[in-house]
Parts: C-alpha cells; sequence; structure tokens
C-alpha cells in the first residue's frame, strides 16, 4: 500500500475548496439535513461527516455534476446511513418498562410524561401556544399561495416529500428550494414580529 503524503500547497488547495463549499453550500446542505432527519443538531453532524468525506474523496470527483450536486448525493447517503442506524437502535431496544418500581409507586421514567402533561395544561402555556400558532398562521398567510401549499403540506400537515411532490406536480429538488424559501421568508416575518 503505498500512500503518498500531499505537499503543503496541494493541502492549502484542498483547504481552500473545502472552505469555499462550506461557504456556498453549508446552508443549503444544513436545511436540506435538517428537512430529512427533522433535528438540527444531528443535521449538522451530518453535514459535518458530508464535508469531511467530499475531502477524502476530492481526486474522485469527475466534474460531470456541479459541486452542490455531488455534496446532496454524499448527504444522501449519510443521512441513509444514520437512519438505518436509528432503525437498528429501535429494534434493539424494544424493552417494556416495568410500570411501578419496588414500592408500589410509578416508575421514575414516566414521571416526565407527567410533568409535561401539567405543563401543557396551565393557562398561561396554553397561552403562549396559541399565541404562538397565530403568528405562525398569520405568517403562513403572507407567504406567496404556492410556497405556502408547499409548507402546510411538509411542514405542517407532515406528509412525505414523495406525497407532496406527487400532489403539487413538482420535482424534489424543487421541493426543498420552495421550503428553503418558505422557511427564509418565515423567519425574516416572524423575527420582526418577535
Amino acid at each position: 500500500m503505498n500512500t503518498q503524503v500531499p505537499s503543503t500547497t496541494e493541502v492549502e488547495e484542498m483547504n481552500t475548496v473545502a472552505t469555499g463549499w462550506v461557504d456556498a453550500y453549508g446552508s443549503y446542505l444544513f436545511n436540506f439535513a435538517v428537512g430529512q432527519v427533522r433535528d438540527p443538531h444531528v443535521a449538522e453532524d451530518l453535514v459535518q461527516e458530508t464535508f469531511l468525506a467530499a475531502i477524502k474523496s476530492q481526486a474522485n470527483f469527475s466534474g460531470r455534476s456541479s459541486a452542490r450536486t455531488w455534496l446532496v448525493g454524499i448527504l444522501r447517503h449519510k443521512i441513509y446511513d444514520h437512519l438505518r442506524q436509528i432503525t437498528r437502535e429501535r429494534a434493539v431496544r424494544v424493552e417494556p418498562l416495568p410500570a411501578r418500581d419496588e414500592d408500589g409507586g410509578l416508575n421514575e421514567s414516566l414521571l416526565w410524561l407527567h410533568q409535561v402533561a401539567d405543563e401543557s395544561v396551565s393557562s398561561s402555556r396554553r397561552l403562549e401556544l396559541r399565541e404562538f400558532r397565530e403568528q405562525i398562521e398569520k405568517a403562513v398567510g403572507n407567504l406567496p399561495a404556492r410556497l405556502a401549499q408547499v409548507f402546510q403540506l411538509y411542514s405542517i400537515d407532515e406528509r412525505s416529500n414523495r406525497e407532496v411532490c406527487e400532489r403539487l406536480d413538482i420535482s424534489e429538488s424543487n421541493l426543498w428550494v420552495m421550503l428553503h424559501r418558505a422557511r427564509q421568508q418565515l423567519r425574516a416575518e416572524l423575527t420582526g414580529r418577535l
């Protein structure tokens, strides 16, 4: 196995390219990942793994597609791997929790459920949630009709990306662009109101 150590100029070139990728595509990849995994922390990790994999395999990039398309392809594989791992972990973790401990009381691991229920029952919390919901509805109402429709179906009604694309007769890449634009406009609108 013959591994060649890159020269200083090659390392500097790789750093420049990688920095350019992060600047140019970082936000897009992050938003794409959040749309898939619904967890910003996991999405951030997946995007970082994507950039690391891209740097390692930069020599294999043939240029037949844009750098963004190539990076999205790598990110998709990282997301698939992550989702497979989660599915396996869920299958392994299926263990019934005991409902009562030795003293006959409720298991402490279930007490959080009651705390959350109590919190959402309080009138001040309900008022906050209602006000927030009203602000979201107003902001979505101010979006262009097509963006509002895409956002409503995907983010609020939680329809799958395939179902939204079929229903609205749009491509998957168009869906992601429209969701990104809707989120940007909603963010701008809501930060102005809050």
